[in-house]
């Protein structure tokens, strides 16, 4: 007992008619003939008693109808959720997995309950990979990418900020590059990370080149080796919002607004015409 069988009996019922109801679902006279031959079967029992005029319910076609209904209507839901239902991988570098993925993920499932994501944290490259070959609908990165399959949305830029502890020399203010001399500089460890190469280059334009004495992978980590006075760091201040505002970390815009690290969606050129996707990614930009 099939729903196909039960929406063309609801059909039938409804227009009294066996061609009427084959009409209805485009469907051949002769096949509706004989899925309602089935259903009769299946069931035991005449549905519809024939006439010259067309059809009425039997006793047991009565009995049957609102159980079809039901059914049918339960069918449907189920098909409709379905079809509602978004479900997306999602890569990002390691800041922006840890700070900014789960705050969107979290405020789009409120407004938009069947949403489902799959996400991982990777490098710049291999979230760009993960695009290309399809392993991956969206990508969260750090920089631009430039690539003719990609299409690229642009988010606000988040600043690179000199982090030190509150107890560090130059909490009170930085006194200039002329006195970074020897001072201990602690990394994200990923120098292939877009800010990474960004704050390197930046510090060597002003004739920096930092005394590293610790690259770690985890962002979370060297901000705890800064708090303990250990070294300063410089880190996109998004990752730094909470301390700077708790006040266990000082913060530091050394280069006035110049240093900044794009933050950049990009995803395959087929999706600009999927009208689900483009509601996640305008959703994106306005909340992010």
């Amino acid at each position: 007992m099939d729903t196909v069988s039960l929406e063309l009996f609801l059909q039938i019922a409804r227009h009294g008619s066996i061609n009427k109801a084959a009409n209805a679902m485009f469907l051949a006279q002769s096949t509706a003939t004989n899925r309602l031959k089935q259903l009769e079967k299946s069931v035991g029992s005449p549905l519809f008693t024939r006439a010259s005029v067309g059809v009425t319910l039997t006793a047991e076609g009565k009995r049957l109808l609102p159980v079809a209904i039901d059914v049918v209507e339960k069918i449907r839901a189920y098909k409709d959720s379905k079809e509602n239902e978004q479900t997306l991988t999602l890569v990002a570098g390691k800041a922006l997995a840890a700070y900014e993925l789960p705050r969107l993920i979290s405020h789009y499932r409120k407004v938009n309950p069947h949403f489902k994501c799959y996400a991982r944290s990777t490098s710049f490259n291999e979230c760009v990979s993960a695009v290309l070959s399809g392993s991956a609908d969206i990508a969260f990165l750090g920089a631009e990418v430039y690539h003719p399959d990609l299409q690229q949305e642009f988010l606000p830029e988040d600043r690179i900020v000199l982090v030190t502890s509150p107890e560090h020399e130059w909490a009170d203010g930085f006194p200039g590059f002329e006195n970074w001399g020897s001072q201990e500089v602690i990394t994200f460890g990923n120098d292939s990370a877009p800010f990474r190469q960004q704050m390197d280059l930046y510090l060597a334009k002003q004739d920096v080149f930092p005394n590293v004495i610790m690259e770690l992978d985890s962002l979370s980590a060297v901000k705890e080796m800064v708090k303990e006075n250990l070294g300063i760091s410089m880190l996109p201040e998004r990752t730094v919002l909470h301390e700077k505002s708790s006040g266990s970390l000082t913060v530091l815009d050394i280069a006035n607004g110049h240093l900044v690290r794009p933050t950049v969606v990009a995803y395959p050129h087929y999706k600009k015409d999927d009208k689900n996707f483009q509601h996640f990614i305008h959703w994106i930009k306005r909340n992010y």
